[in-house]
């Protein structure tokens, strides 16, 4: 089946986009991915053109003006417009591509197996994707924060127990996708009352969506508290996603594990943008994993509790 893997950032992620290709290709040096980064012409930061050839050749760059597909689409905070790219991608891409995987820049792959998601059986589903630590948190013990999500899904249409996505990583299948009309339903919800979608196009897809998406386990989208649960070898993840901010390239700002900020720093040194890779003389990276107290535990434990009774698509 022929599969795009595509990247979709603004000026802002166009680096650390780079940077998730480049973990791509190492992760799976043999297999001829076809990789597409599309953005506008203003979001290719100088020096792309600068990279390794051995990766370079290997990414098709598309730009073009998105105005025309989102038009009246508006970022919210820290999002911009660009999250709605994804959207647009059966429009966009060649016509022969069956299925389309969209990665988010804020994601490294660390271990081979992206390339599964090209030969996945969906069942007549759209898309797959992974569940959001909004859906997850409810097995955490009841705080703000859970009945914060658990609110927000209602306010959607939702009931407590429908899956909900997270949009970082999706695999989607072309024809599904078109016959559902997908493209033209989100979309339409988004620009009818964008308010009600807090989480934007995340938000829009799920409350299309319903649940009607195929489950991939937190392998392909190691996200959120996963990381605060000690539950990276136990999983051993394919995908990690950096949802949250600061950023582990944001080498100033960043609290987390040096060993994330290192593989952003020493990747950078080598890359044409050799400025993202400056760090204070003392950062404040943490040496050693988040601590498991006893809360973290019992979360870990209800969680891993769920994620082997579940039949995740990549079983």
């Amino acid at each position: 089946m022929r599969t795009a893997y595509c990247f979709t950032p603004d000026r802002t992620f166009f680096p650390p986009a780079v940077r998730a290709i480049a973990s791509l290709v190492e992760a799976e040096p043999e297999t001829e991915h076809e990789i597409y980064l599309v953005c506008e012409p203003d979001d290719v930061t100088p020096g792309f053109d600068k990279l390794a050839p051995a990766l370079r050749e290997r990414i098709k760059l598309m730009t073009l003006d998105f105005s025309r597909y989102d038009a009246k689409l508006a970022g919210k905070g820290r999002f911009s417009r660009a999250v709605f790219r994804r959207l647009f991608l059966d429009e966009i891409l060649p016509a022969p591509i069956e299925r389309i995987v969209t990665v988010d820049s804020d994601m490294l792959i660390v271990r081979p197996g992206l390339s599964r998601l090209a030969g996945f059986d969906l069942a007549g589903k759209p898309l797959a994707a992974g569940y959001d630590m909004i859906f997850l948190m409810d097995f955490k013990a009841d705080n703000a924060l859970v009945r914060q999500f658990q609110a927000s899904r209602r306010s959607l249409g939702l009931a407590l127990d429908t899956p909900y996505l997270n949009a970082g990583l999706m695999t989607i299948d072309r024809a599904a996708w078109q016959a559902e009309k997908l493209t033209e339903r989100v979309t339409k919800a988004l620009r009818d009352d964008p308010k009600r979608y807090p989480f934007m196009e995340q938000d829009a897809l799920n409350a299309t969506l319903v649940g009607r998406f195929a489950p991939l386990s937190p392998r392909y989208n190691f996200m959120g508290d996963f990381f605060l649960l000690d539950l990276e070898r136990r999983l051993e993840p394919i995908v990690l996603h950096f949802v949250n901010a600061p950023k582990p390239w944001e080498l100033a700002a960043w609290r987390g594990e040096a060993r994330f900020a290192e593989n952003y720093r020493d990747w950078f040194a080598a890359s044409p943008w050799p400025d993202w890779a400056k760090a204070p003389a003392t950062p404040h990276w943490r040496r050693a994993p988040p601590a498991r107290t006893r809360l973290r535990q019992a979360f870990a434990a209800r969680l891993l509790a769920f994620i082997e009774k579940t039949p995740f698509l990549d079983r």
